[in-house]
């Protein structure tokens, strides 16, 4: 290690209220994240004897860390150091003195030796030497340091081992930012097996936002803008803040989760400056240049500034020179493939779609001497040639619009030709004459994602739907009223079920046309009968025993607010998949003539069923309707699979946006039903603490083993006793278990659920452990038991027995609840006597008899009662 000497014990120094000499101090920068307070945390474990400064200033959560753990940590704020006395000065996670606060007159003075560690440097100041700096391309300098540490075999505390973890996450997105290394993910391994803090981790990492911090981030994204530059977007946002707000790094990190964009700037003007935060996720955007324009700095994929002047002026600044933090563009002869294979007009569709399954290609160029002439999707050729159609010309099937660029044209510009080509290719051209192509996969190469294998041809599932022989009816009725509408799709979970090898008897209908007219004409075939909803263009077919299908008109929606209900408009089958939840569940099949069984597969949806994946369509999924996230929780659960990571970001973002408490409480009622009512529920528990969706829905619901094995335990014991006790009533009792009787109470309430289903949950939660204590430690006569446990049955006392397991209560479900009285108040009446509270009374005394077994029938519950009567003063 350059200019120390390092040692392998070492000393933690205390926390000082008064002015301190320190000869050998570490600090970082200000606005302090969990990476560079990780980092100078691990330096002054490599410093025995060493003091470690925290900033004045730290971000959120940061600080809320330090000031639980400050006895452990004992870190001494700037204030408190007598700054001539400091000899050595370790710098961590910045090389900008200006960063350093109240220490960078230290920094700068000749006199005081530096040693600094930094990571992703582009150069080093003069204050520095460069023999004694330590640079690295880690994604997180966290993970440098902690490879010292374990090359030098340093012992740590397990509270170490977390604020390091929490560090490299931070710092590569939980090791997805394209910056994170091999090295970040060792180094992660390494803090969990020095005793990281799972739970720890998870809470810092996701803080709840202030009520502040939610407006302020709701203003930001209301006004946040995309720019392009050189192809790549990048989103800014601008405000004015009429109240200083810390933490804007906070919101950066929560606005790039929500949106997963690839790059952000945020602008907030407050306290008569403007502090910018920067974000980039990819290589071709850096962070910190992009902030050097306001003064400030940075790596590149964080950085931030303070801007002495108008929020107009910030923002004209960063946008003028925004491009000089974008790598230089590729053009289209950097990307192009070479030279473009192609076909001649009066070549046939067979021998064109020879060229395209020979070298995989999706589509081909039509060129005559070397001019473009067209071009032919690789679809249209199979349908030609379905059609009988194999010897006749391209020309007569070829598209003579192909797009077209020069060789100097932008990688942005490729992009979006492409987006809006239904060819998927591009002529480059010189002088007029095709000197290559590109494909989308040429761009997606060139952006450095992965390429998906070449189109294959349409693939049916006709085969599949024949052997579900109880639909054969409605399928060929659809069939044959399909001639009036110009697609007619068989959609939804049953596609999906269908590809699944599942049997499945939903019949759900999208309809590119009229659907109420179509579902008119299926009821005529079937001898059936329409239900329309004109409101909706929607229509149920009702028809044979009981079934039923439904038709649509085949919409897309949207969504004016966060957890609002949508607005429909019509469309194509393609917009209508879109709008859908996952991809698993954005497909269809034609159901339409001689397109029967065509799969509609647009967003990849049976790849995923294939690797077992649940992905969403679209970055704002969950936030136009955040029930998603219990649904794929369900999934994943019913499946066994598992959400796709980009996924799993988004629906974390949308929780700790506060979305999931937005549901109106039918709806979360609902989803908390059907998710508790699935027959094994470990998985989808366990997801729910594991997303924070618990914690959304109530801070004290405990989603963890103990709910598990109470839910299986409280199934089991109601399945054995045939007890009419709802699978999601013992889920949500299990979920409650530490809520206050109060808070259970109020929490059901806002769910709006029926009395009944309140009463028998609260009971569960709030008498269910008394029972346990009561019954558990006397020895009690049978009606004694039944006195306790009857009032709050089945609920209370199931619980109960699911928390410990009480012979008494095994005695009550499997005997005592059964004995009844076989005399009535009926026959009281005949004994003489009169309707008063007396009868209860007297009933109550001889059903007590009866459980105690003091009674054995009907004649003497009868002789019983005339001695209790007789005996009435």
């Amino acid at each position: 290690m350059p200019g120390t000497n390092l040692a392998r014990a070492r000393h933690v120094p205390g926390l000082h209220n008064e002015a301190m000499r320190a000869e050998e101090v570490i600090a970082t920068h200000v606005n302090t994240d969990f990476d560079a307070f990780a980092s100078l945390l691990a330096a002054r474990c490599l410093y025995p004897g060493s003091t470690a400064v925290l900033p004045s200033v730290l971000n959120r959560n940061v600080r809320e860390f330090a000031r639980l753990h400050a006895d452990e940590l004992r870190c001494v704020e700037p204030a408190r150091l007598e700054l001539e006395a400091i000899k050595r000065l370790v710098v961590v996670e910045t090389v900008q003195a200006s960063r350093l606060g109240e220490l960078e007159p230290v920094a700068v003075d000749p006199a005081v030796e530096k040693v600094v560690f930094d990571h992703h440097a582009a150069e080093l100041p003069d204050w520095v030497r460069p023999e004694n700096a330590v640079l690295s391309s880690d994604g997180a300098l966290t993970t440098t340091l902690v490879g010292i540490l374990a090359e030098r075999e340093i012992a740590i505390s397990p509270l170490e081992a977390t604020v390091f973890a929490l560090g490299i996450h931070e710092d590569t997105g939980s090791l997805t930012y394209a910056s994170a290394t091999r090295r970040d993910a060792e180094a992660l391994a390494w803090c969990l097996r020095h005793d990281a803090r799972q739970e720890v981790l998870a809470t810092f990492l996701r803080m709840p936002l202030s009520e502040e911090e939610r407006a302020l981030m709701s203003a930001l994204l209301e006004v946040a803008e995309t720019h392009r530059e050189s192809g790549l977007e990048i989103l800014v946002g601008a405000v004015s803040w009429p109240r200083y707000v810390e933490g804007i790094s906070h919101l950066a990190h929560k606005i790039t989760d929500v949106t997963d964009c690839q790059a952000l700037a945020l602008l907030v003007e407050m306290d008569r400056r403007v502090f910018g935060v920067v974000r980039s996720r990819t290589a071709d955007f850096d962070a910190g240049a992009a902030a050097a324009s306001l003064g400030g700095g940075g790596h590149p994929q964080a950085a931030s500034a303070i801007f002495r002047g108008s929020l107009k002026k910030a923002r004209k600044l960063f946008l003028d020179r925004l491009g000089e933090a974008v790598r230089k563009p590729l053009r289209a002869r950097d990307v192009m493939a070479k030279p473009a294979r192609s076909v001649t007009p009066d070549e046939t569709v067979a021998a064109a779609m020879v060229v395209c399954q020979r070298y995989g290609q999706s589509g081909i160029l039509v060129t005559e001497s070397d001019r473009l002439v067209g071009s032919v999707r690789r679809e249209d050729l199979d349908k030609a040639i379905g059609h009988g159609l194999s010897h006749a010309p391209v020309k007569g099937i070829m598209s003579s619009r192909a797009p077209t660029v020069d060789e100097d044209a932008s990688l942005g510009e490729l992009q979006r030709l492409l987006a809006g080509s239904a060819g998927g290719r591009i002529a480059v051209l010189h002088e007029h004459r095709v000197i290559g192509v590109v494909t989308r996969s040429d761009v997606l190469q060139a952006l450095g994602e992965a390429v998906e294998a070449p189109s294959e041809p349409a693939v049916s599932i006709s085969a599949e739907l024949q052997r579900l022989e109880r639909l054969a009816p409605a399928f060929e009725a659809v069939a044959a009223a399909s001639d009036t509408v110009d697609g007619v799709y068989l959609v939804g979970g049953t596609v999906r079920d269908i590809l699944l090898g599942e049997q499945s008897f939903d019949v759900d209908i999208a309809v590119e046309g009229d659907a109420i007219a179509l579902a008119r004409a299926i009821a005529g075939q079937l001898g059936g009968r329409v239900r329309p909803h004109e409101k909706f263009g929607a229509a149920v077919v009702l028809y044979g025993d009981d079934q039923r299908i439904d038709v649509v008109t085949a919409r897309t929606e949207f969504y004016d607010a966060p957890a609002a209900l949508p607005t429909v408009e019509h469309a194509s089958i393609r917009d209508d998949l879109h709008r859908r939840d996952f991809t698993i569940n954005a497909m269809a099949a034609s159901l339409k003539g001689d397109d029967f069984g065509r799969l509609v597969d647009p967003f990849g949806g049976r790849r995923d069923l294939v690797a077992g994946r649940v992905r969403v369509l679209h970055n704002l999924s969950f936030i136009d309707d955040p029930t998603r996230i219990f649904r794929a929780i369900r999934y994943e659960n019913r499946y066994g699979f598992r959400m796709d990571e980009h996924t799993v970001r988004l629906a974390r973002g949308c929780i700790d946006m506060g979305l999931v408490g937005d549901l109106s409480s039918t709806r979360l009622l609902n989803e908390l039903e059907a998710l508790l009512g699935e027959g094994e529920i470990e998985h989808s528990v366990l997801r729910l603490a594991d997303l924070g969706a618990a914690a959304a829905i109530h801070p004290h619901l405990a989603a963890d083993e103990e709910a598990v094995r109470l839910i299986r335990r409280g199934r089991d014991l109601a399945a054995a006793y045939e007890l009419d006790v709802p699978a999601w009533r013992i889920g949500i009792a299990a979920l409650a278990r530490k809520m206050r009787s109060d808070e259970v109470y109020d929490w059901l309430d806002r769910l709006k659920m029926r009395r009944r289903d309140v009463e028998q949950i609260a009971h569960a939660v709030t008498l269910g452990p008394r029972l346990v204590e009561r019954l558990g430690a006397e020895q009690l006569s049978a009606s004694e038991v039944v006195a306790l446990a009857e009032p709050s049955a089945p609920d209370a006392p199931l619980y109960a027995l699911a928390l410990a397991d009480v012979p008494a209560l095994h005695r009550y479900f499997s005997d005592l609840r059964g004995i009844r009285l076989e005399v009535t108040g009926a026959d009281l009446a005949g004994l003489g006597l009169g309707e008063s509270p007396r009868v209860g009374e007297v009933l109550a005394e001889l059903r007590r008899r009866k459980l105690n077994g003091e009674l054995d029938g009907r004649e003497s519950e009868l002789a019983a009662a005339r001695e209790l009567i007789a005996s009435e003063p």
